[in-house]
């Protein structure tokens, strides 16, 4: 039985307050996940573009986000909630949705070999001799009945020519159209840049953003879920208004920032005994340490608030 004062965390965290520091320390480090509006926001559209049915126009989605707001994160969650195991052992694996990171190098027989290796096809060693034929990745993308392709840092695309831009866009508009599969595109707001030459694929594309938190309810809820899944003894009191700017303001409003920085305050609350989070907590420099906010963020949030 845990002790009375541990109410304070949910029924599925009590049990791991009775644990030793380092293990409870260990599952501070350990991700996890919180929800919150913007983050069901994204997944409720994920979840549509998947569920429609093929077609020869496919509706696709641009997610643009700045770095560390879980984008990725979000992605994963999405492919593990559609993940089909086959088989009595559930040893064969079919991927109706393959997410695969685009090669810093935008050419179509560099995005062929990572599309592969996203779904398991044993790395190539010598790649300038056989790189994979346009006719054996669609082969594949069929057997595993890819339903949606997600391309997680879409935003490298912008590192080639022109040519090597508009190459690789008219690559994905082949690929979507023969295999009549949905593209999702995971970048930073630039990405956006990388469709604009290409009127018939910037069409196709709902643009979604994961927009940096600002000092409000939904921050201070997501603060405080947070919070309670972490293993303290005591309970925190992280809901003050003063704590909530300060976090905004070092961090930005970037998901993975604040996310550290709560982290390494519980593990510094663990060794220090105070098994508690509070404004003080927060106070410590080792806590923000390579956590500042992004340069642009006020900028760009002016500019969302105008637009």
């Amino acid at each position: 039985m845990c002790p009375a004062e541990w109410l304070h965390l949910p029924e599925d965290v009590r049990p791991l307050a009775a644990l030793g520091s380092e293990e409870r320390i260990r599952h501070i480090r350990a991700k996890r996940w919180v929800d919150y509006p913007h983050a069901d926001r994204v997944m409720r559209r994920l979840n549509e573009i998947y569920a429609q049915p093929r077609s020869e126009r496919m509706e696709n989605m641009l997610l643009i986000g700045h770095s560390g707001m879980g984008k990725t994160t979000l992605v994963r969650k999405f492919e593990r909630t559609h993940t089909v195991r086959v088989g009595n052992s559930g040893t064969c694996r079919l991927h109706p949705i393959v997410v695969m990171l685009m090669p810093h190098d935008p050419t179509g027989p560099r995005f062929f070999a990572q599309l592969l290796k996203a779904i398991g096809v044993p790395t190539i060693d010598s790649f300038e001799r056989t790189a994979p034929r346009e006719s054996t990745v669609l082969r594949v993308l069929a057997e595993v009945q890819a339903k949606v392709i997600v391309i997680d840092e879409m935003n490298s695309v912008l590192a080639g020519t022109a040519r090597q831009q508009r190459l690789f866009l008219q690559l994905l508009r082949w690929l979507s159209n023969e295999l009549r599969v949905a593209l999702v595109g995971i970048g930073v707001p630039e990405t956006r840049h990388a469709l604009l030459s290409d009127d018939q694929l910037r069409n196709r594309f709902m643009n979604l953003e994961l927009p940096a938190w600002e000092n409000g309810e939904d921050f201070s809820h997501f603060v405080t879920r947070l919070v309670w899944s972490l293993p303290l003894r005591e309970p925190s009191p992280v809901d003050s208004r003063r704590l909530m700017k300060m976090l905004i303001g070092r961090t930005g409003g970037i998901t993975l920032g604040t996310c550290k920085a709560i982290e390494r305050a519980a593990i510094m609350a663990i060794r220090s005994g105070a098994e508690r989070l509070d404004y003080q907590a927060f106070e410590h420099a080792e806590v923000w340490d390579g956590i500042e906010a992004p340069v642009l963020m006020a900028g760009h949030r002016r500019k969302s608030r105008l637009g």
